[in-house]
Order: C-alpha cells, then structure tokens, then sequence
C-alpha cells in the first residue's frame, strides 16, 4: 500500500523546517543521497538499445517545477507519449550524459552544461521498445525559455513537481506488461506512464521515503 503522498509531503517539508530551501539547497541534498556517479560510454554490444533523458528541475521564482513532453506522434517509438526531453545514444557521443544533453538542446532548445548535472537515477527499461534509459537530473534557479521542436516533441509541460508526485497511482492497466509494480502521474489530463513514471517514482522515493 502506498502512504499517503500528502502526508509524506509534510513529513518532508519539517524535515527541512524551511519551505523556501526546499527550491534547490534541500532538493540538492535529497537528490544527492539517490544519483550515481555518471555513467560512461556504453559497452558496444548495448549501445543500440541505450538512451538517455534529462530531468530537468527548476525553481526561478517559484516552487520547485519539472519539465516533461509529449512526444510527436509520428515518432517512430512512443509516439504521443509523455516523456522526459532525451533520446538514444549516438557513437560521436562522449557519454550518456553528452546524449542528455543533446537531446534536450535538439528537443526543446534549453542548452545545460555537464557541470550542472547532478548524477544519474537508476537506469529503467521501457516497457514497449525495450531500451534502457538512463535518467540524469540537473537542478536549475535560472528562468529557463524551452521550446518545442515539433519533429520530435508536440508540446512541453511545466509540472509542479510536488503537484506531479503527489498524484502517485498504481497502474493496473498495463500491470500484464512487467513483473514489477507499475504506476502512473497525472498532469492536466495527461496520463504518465510506463518507463517515465517509472523514473518519476524514483523521484517520489528520493523525497518522500
């Protein structure tokens, strides 16, 4: 059984006794306990089914916020799904994160610098398309402008993050479709599911438990 998000968000929030240090100082803290070191260049025989994506948390003048897309719907895989910005590892690559990175600049125009990524989650497997995705995470206080490139991403969401986890479920829709516990988010009707919300209950782990 899951606990209760809100009360878990209140145990949360006293641990830190300041609201206000939760928009990076205390977020930076919670996160650090849960990312790796970030990963290298990927062993050849896998490199064709390994991706990357870039949690992307800000807070410039606001409550802490993430940001997500829904993916074009003639992509190839996921199509119309929502997502982090992100996408497969390429060999002129340097890293996993360098694949991050790109995507994000090559999705939604926002240009991060490796320095600023904090660390890598644990890596998830997609449900469908079977790659594995390695989720790295940055903490942003600058005023970010994102911009959708409609090839591959029909729209960004701005999530308040907080918000977003608080709506934790249990997916039993597609519970035939792993031997783990599944669950889903929802964001203005936008149901999130598969291996994003997989990755996004890392995050509730990380800040709630």
């Amino acid at each position: 059984m899951l606990p209760e998000p809100l009360a878990c968000r209140e145990r949360f929030n006293q641990h830190y006794h300041d609201f206000e240090l939760l928009e990076k100082e205390g977020l930076f803290f919670a996160l650090q306990r849960c990312v790796t070191v970030l990963p290298r260049y990927p062993h050849a025989q896998d490199s064709n089914k390994i991706a990357a994506v870039l949690l992307i948390i800000h807070s410039a003048q606001t409550s802490p916020r993430i940001l997500l897309t829904k993916r074009n719907s003639r992509l190839k895989y996921h199509r119309g799904e929502i997502s982090f910005p992100g996408g497969a590892f390429i060999k002129r690559d340097h890293s996993l994160c360098a694949t991050a990175i790109r995507e994000t600049r090559e999705e939604i125009g926002v240009n991060i610098e490796k320095r600023d990524i904090l660390g890598c989650l644990r890596s998830v497997r997609t449900l469908t398309s079977n790659f594995y995705i390695f989720p790295f995470v940055t903490i942003q206080d600058k005023f970010l402008r994102p911009k959708a490139f409609l090839s591959e991403v029909e729209s960004i969401l701005d999530a308040p993050l907080f918000d977003l986890l608080s709506t934790l479920q249990v997916d039993f829709e597609h519970r035939h479709m792993s031997e783990n516990p599944l669950y889903n988010f929802i964001f203005n009707k936008h149901i999130v599911w598969g291996a994003t919300a997989i990755i996004l209950k890392q995050l509730w782990d990380c800040l709630y438990q």
